[in-house]
């Protein structure tokens, strides 16, 4: 499957690439970054172009698909988003998002996120769009609050991460529930 290039104003999600090794090695060697994501901070550059292996197989294998999210005055990628786990039986998908700390608060990922469930009910035509999210990221969801997203409940100890269980927030978009209205505004 082909990552298409989505774009809202100065803002363009495209593929990630072997270019965007060294962009992604730092991003994912930032402890703020990686603080509620399932991976530890990255170490070494092979680590990075890994998870670039990994993103291409999601798209290759239609398990997902993750977007570099960059501006297009300047290609360098200051954070990814995308899907995966996309259960195209049951017509759902799990989205993630990550950006560097210094890009936080200026509604970039309000845009970003905008743009991936737009795809996700446009094109991908899927019915249920869900985010798990750490309890102690409040951050994450007064964003999926604020996009229409709909609280389902607390998972306790639902993953195994870095060395131990943690909780997990489950939040849901539904394609009824979606309008490019509640998105853009």
């Amino acid at each position: 499957m082909q990552v298409p290039v989505l774009s809202a104003d100065d803002l363009v999600l495209r593929p990630i690439t072997e270019k965007d090794t060294a962009a992604l090695f730092r991003h994912f060697s930032t402890e703020e970054v990686t603080r509620y994501m399932d991976i530890d901070a990255f170490t070494n550059i092979t680590e990075a172009a890994q998870i670039i292996g990994t993103f291409r197989k999601y798209a290759d294998t239609k398990e997902g698909m993750r977007w570099a999210i960059t501006y297009s005055s300047n290609d360098e990628l200051i954070g990814t988003c995308g899907f995966h786990n996309w259960k195209h039986p049951h017509f759902k998908i799990e989205i993630g998002y990550d950006l560097m700390p210094s890009y936080w608060g200026k509604g970039i990922m309000t845009t970003a996120i905008g743009l991936t469930l737009t795809y996700a009910y446009e094109e991908l035509q899927v019915n249920r769009v869900e985010a798990f999210v750490d309890p102690a990221n409040t951050a994450s969801s007064r964003l999926l609050t604020r996009l229409g997203f709909s609280y389902e409940g607390f998972l306790r100890d639902a993953y195994f991460e870095k060395g131990r269980f943690v909780d997990a927030q489950l939040y849901s978009l539904l394609r009824r529930e979606y309008t490019r209205e509640n998105i853009w505004t």
